[in-house]
C-alpha cells in the first residue's frame, strides 16, 4: 500500500517539476492520470494471472507501467514536435464525454470497495455500518453544495469541497469519541486502513523521522527487475497499453484550451504537448504512472491566489514531503474519507457524462454516450474504446446521409454567364435562345463527403433533376461540381463513373462535365479524372478545373451543335491572338478595333462606333510593362486589340485574371471616377491598346451625348456579366437575374 501511494505522489512530483519549467501556464497543477486507473487495473489483473502475486508480479507490474508512461511521453512528444496537435482534437466530443461517465461509474464503485474493504456484491450487507458513513458525509457535501449555489448555479464557495474533505478525518475522530468508541476498536471493525505493509516485510509502522531513511522508502526506484519480468504478460498487455496510450491522449486537448480560456492566457498547444512529452517520459523511466495538467486542481490553484514559478515549487516541496511521509499518515486516515473523495468524484464525473450532456447533444451521440459508459462498466475501458470507435463511426455515417444532402442544389444556366464574352452576335443569339441555349445546360451542385453511406442518393437525386424536366425538354449538357465536395471514397468513386454512363446511355445527355474545383483533381485517392475526361466532338464526358471553364465548353458545345463555324469566329479563338500577327496596316487595325467595340455594342448603328473610336488614341507595350497600379488614378479605359493582359489583385491573396482580345478595361472607374482596383501588366511584345483618355471623355460628354451614351452602355453590359457570372451565382441562387 506504501509503494502505491508513493507511485502516485512521485508522479505528481515529476509532472509538477516539469511543468513548472516547460509549461507556458504560470499556475498549472499537475496529477497522476487518475482517469487510466481502470487501466492500471486491467494491467494487474494480466500480470497476476501470469505470476500471481509476490515481488515478481511487482516487477513485471512496474515495467508495464513505466513503459506505458514512455511511449505516453514520446507520443505527446513527437505530436509536439511536428506540430500535430489539432490531430487530438479528431476524438469526438461524445466518445471522450461516455468514457468520462464510465470512468465514474469505475470510480464510485471502487470508492464504496474500499470503504467495504471487500468487492461489489453481496458482502457489501454485511459492510453496510461502513458504508453508511460514506452515504452521509456523501448527501453532508451534497447539501452544503446545493445551498452555497448562486443564482446561477455556480458554487460561491470553490474551496468548500477540498475543505469539507479535510474536515471528514478529525470529525470521524470526535464522532467515534462522541459515541464511547476507542480508536482500537474502530481499528477492528474495519473503520481504518490497516498499517501499511512494505515490500521489505517489516510490518511495523513507521515513524515520521524513520520513514525517510527507510529502505522501503525508495522501493519504487528498485522494485523493477528484468530478470523477473513475465514477457508473456507483456505481449499480452500490449491491446490494454494502446488503449491506455490512447485514451491519455483524449484530456491534453480539452484541458488545455479550457485552463487557457479560464486564465486568459494564450499558449500554444504543441508547446504544452512537448511539456507533457517530457514529463511522462521522465516519470516513465522511474517506472511511474502517467500524469497531466489537471483543469480542475488548476482553477482552484489559479482562483487561490497561485502564481508563479516559486508557488509552483512550493506546491512540488510540499507533495515530496507527503512521500516521505505521507504512507505512514495514511494508516492514520478512516476509511470513510478516502470512501467519500472517490465516491463523490465518481458521482461527479458519471452526473459530468450522462447527464449534464442531455440536450447538449443529437440523440444519436447521447444514446452513444450511454453506451460507452455501459460497456465500460460491465466489460472494462478496451472494450469501450472500441465501442466509442463504433459510435464515432456510426454517428458520422447516419449524421452525413441525415443532415447533409450530397446535392447542394441545381438550375439551369439560362441566367449563367461564362467569362466568354468576346463572341460574335450570332454566336450569343444561339445561346440565348431558348431552344438551343443556355437552357439545355443543367448544372448540379454537390457538397460533403461523398462516400459509400449517401453514394447512393446522390445518384439518384442527380437522376430525378435530369427527369424532373418537361417531357422533350431534357438537358443536353449537365456540369456536376465538386467544388465543395471535401472527400469521395473509392465505392463513391465508382458510383460517379457509372453514374456517367447512365447520364448518357439512359436519359440521353450528349456531354457530362465533371469540376474537380481544384488543379489537384478530384479529392480522391483513385485518379478518376483520366476515366472521367473522354469527350470526343463535345459529346461524352470532360473534366474542367473550374465552373466557368465549364461553362465556356458547354457553351461552346451548343454553337458548334448549331453552327461550328461561329466558333472560329470568337475573338479569342482567332489568328490574332493564336498567333499574334501585325496587321498589315493602321486601317486594317482599325477595322478590327471597330469589329471588337462592335460586339460590345449590339444594336448600334455602325457609323456611332466608328465616330466613338475616333476619341481613342493608339498606344503599343512590350512584356512587362505596368499599364497602371492598383489604387491609382482611373485616367484612362482602354481597348485591347491584340496581345495579352494580366489583371492581378495586389492585397487579396494576390488574385489573377487573363485579359483577352476585344476586352475593354479600366471604362467603369473612368466613368465612376474611383481609383484603379488592380494592378494590370503586359505579357507579349508589341501589344497594341487603343486608349480613351479622361481628357477625351470629359469632350466627349460636353460635345458628343451619343458616344458617351455608348461608353455608358458598354459599362452596364460589362456589370451585367460581371454579376451573372457563374462564379457569383452557383453558390448563392437567391439572387436575381439581371
Amino acid at each position: 500500500e506504501a509503494l502505491g501511494i508513493r507511485m502516485f505522489l512521485f508522479s505528481t512530483i515529476i509532472g509538477q517539476l516539469t511543468m513548472t519549467y516547460a509549461s507556458n501556464f504560470r499556475n498549472c497543477i499537475a496529477l497522476q492520470m487518475v482517469e487510466n486507473v481502470p487501466f492500471c487495473q486491467s494491467l494487474s489483473y494480466i500480470v497476476i494471472k501470469h505470476q500471481g502475486y509476490g515481488l515478481e508480479a511487482l516487477s513485471t507490474l512496474f515495467f508495464l507501467f513505466g513503459l506505458a508512461s514512455v511511449i505516453v511521453g514520446a507520443v505527446f512528444y513527437i505530436l509536439g514536435r511536428l506540430k500535430l496537435g489539432k490531430v487530438l482534437y479528431f476524438f469526438p466530443a461524445h466518445v471522450l464525454v461516455g468514457c468520462i461517465g464510465g470512468i465514474g461509474v469505475f470510480i464510485a464503485k471502487t470508492g464504496l470497495e474500499v470503504t467495504a474493504n471487500a468487492s461489489f456484491g453481496t458482502a457489501f450487507v454485511e459492510k453496510m455500518s461502513l458504508l453508511l458513513v460514506v452515504f452521509g458525509f456523501e448527501a453532508g457535501l451534497r447539501v452544503l453544495n446545493h445551498l452555497t449555489k448562486d443564482s446561477t448555479g455556480t458554487s460561491r464557495y470553490p474551496l468548500l469541497s477540498p475543505i469539507y474533505f479535510i474536515l471528514i478525518t478529525p470529525l470521524f475522530y470526535f464522532g467515534i469519541w462522541a459515541c464511547g468508541i476507542s480508536v482500537e476498536t474502530a481499528f477492528s471493525k474495519g473503520y481504518f486502513f490497516p498499517p501499511l505493509d512494505d515490500t521489505s516485510g517489516d510490518d511495523s509502522v513507521q515513524s515520521f523521522l524513520s520513514s525517510l531513511w527507510s529502505k522501503s522508502t525508495w522501493d519504487l526506484f528498485r522494485v523493477v527487475d528484468f530478470t523477473t519480468i513475465s514477457w508473456a504478460a507483456v505481449i499480452e498487455s500490449i491491446p490494454t497499453m494502446v488503449a491506455l496510450v490512447l485514451f491519455s491522449l483524449i484530456h491534453v486537448p480539452i484541458n488545455i484550451p479550457a485552463f487557457a480560456v479560464s486564465t486568459d492566457v494564450d499558449v500554444e498547444i504543441n508547446a504544452e504537448l512537448v511539456a507533457h512529452g517530457y514529463s511522462n517520459g521522465i516519470v516513465g523511466f522511474f517506472g511511474g504512472l502517467q500524469n497531466y495538467m489537471a483543469y480542475t486542481q488548476s482553477i482552484i490553484y489559479y482562483k487561490s491566489g497561485g502564481n508563479g514559478r516559486a508557488s509552483s515549487l512550493a506546491v512540488a516541496g510540499l507533495t515530496s514531503v507527503l512521500f516521505f511521509f505521507g504512507p505512514t499518515i495514511a494508516s492514520h486516515m478512516p476509511r470513510c474519507m478516502a470512501g467519500t473523495l472517490l465516491l463523490h468524484c465518481g458521482i461527479d464525473l458519471f452526473l459530468e457524462g450522462v447527464y449534464d450532456s442531455y440536450g447538449k447533444y443529437d440523440y444519436l451521440e447521447y444514446g452513444g454516450i450511454w453506451a460507452i459508459a455501459f460497456v465500460m462498466t460491465m466489460f472494462g475501458m478496451e472494450a469501450a474504446l472500441l465501442m466509442g470507435a463504433v459510435s464515432a463511426l456510426l454517428t458520422y455515417a447516419i449524421q452525413s446521409v441525415t443532415y447533409l444532402s450530397p446535392v447542394r442544389g441545381s438550375m439551369t444556366a439560362a441566367t449563367l454567364r461564362s467569362s466568354e464574352w468576346n463572341r460574335s452576335p450570332e454566336a450569343f443569339d444561339v445561346l440565348d435562345s431558348d431552344i438551343t441555349g443556355r437552357k439545355k445546360i443543367e448544372v448540379i451542385q454537390l457538397q460533403g463527403h461523398l462516400f459509400f453511406g449517401n453514394i447512393t442518393l446522390f445518384g439518384e437525386t442527380v437522376k430525378k433533376i435530369i427527369q424532373s424536366n418537361p417531357a422533350g425538354q431534357l438537358p443536353f449538357i449537365v456540369i456536376i461540381d465538386f467544388t465543395l465536395v471535401l472527400g469521395i471514397d473509392s465505392s463513391a468513386a465508382q458510383a460517379i463513373i457509372k453514374l456517367r454512363d447512365q447520364l448518357s446511355h439512359q436519359l440521353g445527355t450528349k456531354l457530362v462535365i465533371f469540376v474537380p474545383g481544384s488543379a489537384d483533381g478530384f479529392p480522391c485517392e483513385i485518379n478518376i479524372s483520366e476515366q472521367l475526361n473522354t469527350a470526343r466532338n463535345f459529346s461524352g464526358s470532360y473534366v474542367c478545373e473550374d465552373l466557368d471553364q465549364a461553362l465556356i465548353y458547354a457553351e461552346d458545345a451548343l454553337i458548334a451543335t448549331v453552327n461550328k463555324n461561329l466558333l472560329y469566329d470568337n475573338i479569342k479563338g482567332s489568328f490574332l491572338s493564336n498567333d499574334q500577327q501585325e496587321f498589315l496596316s493602321i486601317e486594317d487595325e482599325k477595322s478590327h478595333a471597330i469589329e471588337l467595340l462592335f460586339r460590345k455594342c449590339p444594336g448600334e448603328c455602325r457609323e456611332v462606333v466608328e465616330q466613338f473610336l475616333s476619341y481613342f488614341t493608339r498606344e503599343t507595350y512590350n512584356k512587362g510593362d505596368v499599364l497602371w497600379k492598383q489604387g491609382t488614378k482611373s485616367d484612362s479605359a482602354k481597348l485591347l486589340v491584340s496581345g495579352d493582359l494580366m489583371s492581378k489583385l495586389e492585397y487579396e491573396a494576390e488574385t489573377t485574371e487573363s485579359i483577352s482580345i476585344g476586352s475593354m478595361i479600366g471604362e467603369s472607374g473612368l466613368v465612376q471616377g474611383t481609383n484603379r482596383n488592380s494592378t494590370v501588366y503586359v505579357l507579349v511584345d508589341n501589344t497594341v491598346l487603343y486608349s480613351l483618355s479622361s481628357e477625351a471623355w470629359e469632350v466627349m460628354k460636353k460635345n458628343d451625348l451619343q458616344s458617351a451614351q455608348l461608353l455608358y452602355s458598354i459599362v452596364v453590359r460589362y456589370l451585367t456579366l460581371r454579376v451573372q457570372h457563374v462564379s457569383n451565382r452557383i453558390f448563392e441562387t437567391r439572387c436575381l437575374p439581371i
